[in-house]
């Protein structure tokens, strides 16, 4: 999915769209940062432990999770009103599950109850 379909399908209050763009743009690059972690744990099956590649790539891999961290702490710092955003449409949207199941519940006819003989 691109970066303008995410935009169209989501609906976030007070939230601008060039914001948005900015946080799914840092997230697709998180996305590709995080397959070439996973990348390079694979190739790691690919030598002995003691061979320079082997070693080589967990140095890589070392590279790669602090870039992942530094972009995660990026995005947390710089789009913290949209994640808020976000947990607050999850929260609504639970909430409106829970309403509904309720009023499902209500509906039942209630059983009567057996009284003893």
């Amino acid at each position: 999915m691109e970066i303008e379909d995410k935009i169209i399908s989501t609906k976030l209050n007070k939230v601008k769209v060039n914001d948005l763009n900015e946080f799914f743009a840092d997230m697709f690059t998180l996305k590709d940062i995080c397959d070439d972690f996973v990348e390079l744990f694979k190739k790691e099956e690919r030598y002995y432990l003691n061979e320079e590649k082997y070693n080589e790539l967990l140095e890589e891999e070392t590279i790669t999770l602090d870039s992942i961290h530094q972009l995660t702490n990026e995005i947390k710092e710089n789009y913290q009103d949209i994640i808020d955003a976000f947990y607050e449409r999850r929260l609504h949207r639970m909430e409106a599950r829970a309403m509904k199941a309720f009023k499902e519940i209500e509906k039942k006819p209630r059983q009567p109850k057996e009284e003893d003989d």
